[in-house]
């Protein structure tokens, strides 16, 4: 077995901006759901710390849709029958996997880099498997750096990744192993809470396997959760989720099989399969009409399992090419997890360690093997999934790998965040054993908590670096923003504060940081502040003098985001208008604007938005795209001299000919 560190070459772009500020999390830590079609087992937890939340993390929301020579960095391994490639820079992203023998690729591998806004943090991109902790969501660290460490046990080499995940606190990582002999990659996860108290606690790892016409999804049960068709009557309806049995839901479309993702032909669509914590039931396969069949299986943790497609109609058609070159992006995404479905929640306890092995690999059947009745074609492929990594196998490999967990990784090959070394110096000892971070990755971001840490004191910078919300840290910020003379010191605090809910303390903060020295981040801070107290028209008051005084993109587009919301569409616009060029061409300022520009009828301007590809539509939102048959109603209007109405906007609805490249429409 080989493991080297090397590059690819590919096409697209990697151009992935920050956006400097705080993104607060929902005032609601739960999202609106609707459990009554549920069976009363499956509510439990159901919504549970469901709600947007992003900090410490920034955003990351500019990208380009510029597809130039990209050079990535890859670390390959391989034996003499199968071959992994891992993308480090980007979450150790595994994304090829390869029989060698059979010159075949198990994964959707995608040849094109192509960022959009999909993610927790909002950059992601599809293809091969990522490993998604710590919020609902495509992970914090899905393009980030990770730590990768070449280890050695018992004479055998293997890989390690891990991080410090700083949402929720806790430490994670996963061991790849490939031994000589094996044709399916194993990896060992693992998670450790040392907070002396339960975290709220998310995993699932997302596979992407190419979606061709007759791909047939099976897993250990029957039984499944999936999206009912209420939950699409709009974007912000209460997420509605049902009981059902496969191959069938009649509540979808009556008398179709849909462990065939293709017979989704409307809206994007997934389900989650309700397996017992069994070893002959923690698994999932694709199946293809060649005969060919992708599978994973796990240790009973990892127990549930979901297919997620994309549907048959034009938008969502349109999204698996927006994330590949044309003609090339098809996939399904295969996913394993803790909890019944992604919309529940639960809590690691505190002072808790999770584990889990989990292996992937294909094999060549019948041509028609799985082509017949559901269950009989699902026993079929387990009884061939089990030969080659028999339930034997699994509580082997997972008791083998425990005894490597507690190595020190210090072969690193790659380099992940420094907060994990400030953790370590903030409580010396409370890394676990089996990590490693080094005080030389402390970089540009984490210098002022070190800072903070050594001797004290935070800069006074006018805009932060980064940003920590952990309460742990909080007497050493209360103390640094002591005596009324460090305006970063307690702006920072105040993000700290308002973060976990005490808005009080955070306005107390910010008012007195504005104090000392009149600044656009408190004055923003502060329209956050009436933001989560629900008084939109206060927070549109301290943005307006936030944004007198810098013209930064984030609050000119934070700004737009309150007047739109207000129903102030004059102001928004006669803000906007008087932006500097490269801030109105800015796509994240004049996405804002939009609705605004359709409200008033701007048709220079939306003739602009609409004569090119966007690259920030945000998955799920239509705006964009709706707002395309309004715009064509108001060309019909000014050319015909009939009056602009809501039937014309319709009329066009119904032609639905909106062009490929503006319509994201999921349902």
């Amino acid at each position: 077995m080989d493991i080297k560190v090397s590059s690819a070459l590919m096409k697209g772009s990697r151009i992935i901006r920050e956006n400097r500020l705080p993104i607060f999390r929902s005032k609601s830590h739960s999202k609106a759901v609707d459990d009554s079609l549920l069976l009363p087992e499956e509510r439990e937890g159901y919504g549970y710390e469901t709600g947007d939340r992003i900090l410490p993390y920034l955003r990351q929301d500019d990208y380009s849709r510029s597809i130039d020579d990209v050079v990535v960095k890859t670390i390959v391994m391989e034996n003499d029958l199968i071959r992994a490639e891992f993308w480090p820079e980007f979450g150790m992203r595994l994304v090829s996997l390869f029989l060698k023998k059979d010159n075949k690729e198990l994964l959707f591998h995608n040849k094109a880099l192509r960022i959009a806004d999909l993610a927790i943090r909002r950059a992601w991109f599809s293809g091969g498997i990522e490993w998604n902790i710590g919020q609902l969501g495509h992970t914090f660290t899905t393009c980030d750096d990770l730590f990768v460490s070449i280890m050695e046990a018992d004479g055998v080499k293997f890989i390690r990744c891990y991080e410090y995940e700083r949402c929720k606190g806790l430490y994670w990582s996963v061991d790849f192993h490939l031994r000589d002999g094996d044709d399916f990659l194993s990896c060992y996860a693992r998670i450790v809470n040392r907070k002396d108290v339960p975290v709220p606690f998310y995993w699932w790892t997302n596979t992407a396997v190419p979606e061709v016409k007759g791909l047939r999804v099976f897993s250990g049960s029957p039984e499944i959760i999936y999206i009912h068709p209420a939950s699409l009557a709009d974007e912000n309806a209460a997420k509605c989720m049902a009981h059902g049995t496969l191959p069938y839901i009649p509540a979808v479309k009556d008398g179709v099989d849909f462990s065939y993702p293709e017979n989704f032909t409307d809206y994007s669509n997934e389900y989650f399969f309700q397996n017992e914590a069994s070893l002959d039931e923690t698994w999932e396969a694709a199946s293809y009409p060649d005969g060919w069949i992708f599978f994973d299986r796990s240790s009973e943790m990892l127990r549930y399992r979901k297919m997620f497609c994309w549907g048959g109609l034009k938008g969502g058609r349109h999204w698996r090419d927006y994330l590949s070159l044309p003609g090339e992006g098809d996939y399904v995404e295969l996913q394993a997890g803790f909890a019944r479905t992604q919309m529940h929640g639960m809590d690691i306890p505190g002072s808790c360690e999770w584990d889990f092995v989990q292996f992937f690999g294909g094999a060549k059947l019948g041509v028609s093997c799985c082509s017949g009745e559901w269950d009989e074609s699902r026993s079929r492929v387990y009884d061939v999934i089990d030969s080659i990594v028999p339930q034997s196998l699994v509580s082997e490999r997972l008791a083998e790998y425990r005894r490597y967990r507690n190595i020190r990784p210090d072969d690193l090959i790659h380099i992940g965040s420094g907060f994990g070394a400030l953790e370590e110096l903030r409580e010396p000892g409370i890394t676990p054993d089996g990590f490693f971070f080094p005080l030389s990755s402390i970089s540009e971001k984490e210098e002022p908590w070190l800072l903070l840490l050594q001797e004290g004191i935070i800069d006074d910078a006018e805009l932060p670096s980064s940003f920590i919300v952990d309460e742990r840290w909080l007497p050493l910020l209360r103390k640094a923003a002591a005596g009324g003379k460090n305006c970063n010191a307690l702006n920072l605090l105040g993000v700290l504060l308002l973060e976990n809910g005490d808005a009080d303390g955070a306005e107390e903060a910010f008012s007195e940081a504005l104090g000392i020295r009149e600044n656009a981040f408190s004055l923003r801070n502060l329209a956050q502040v009436w933001i989560y107290r629900g008084d939109i028209s206060k927070a549109i008051d301290y943005m307006g003098r936030c944004c007198k005084l810098s013209k930064l993109r984030e609050y000119a587009a934070e700004y737009i985001s309150l007047l739109v919301e207000a129903g102030e569409d004059d102001k928004a616009w006669e803000y906007y208008d008087c932006l500097d060029d490269d801030i109105k061409d800015n796509e994240r300022v004049w996405q804002e604007v939009l609705p605004s520009a359709l409200a008033l009828k701007k048709l220079d301007f939306l003739e602009k938005a609409y004569s090119r590809e966007p690259s920030t539509v945000r998955e799920g939102k239509r705006v964009y795209s709706d707002g395309y048959f309004e715009y064509q109603a108001m060309l019909e209007a000014k050319r015909t001299g009939v009056p602009y109405s809501q039937a014309l906007v319709e009329k066009y609805r119904k032609e639905d000919t909106i062009p490929l490249y503006a319509d994201f429409r999921q349902g």
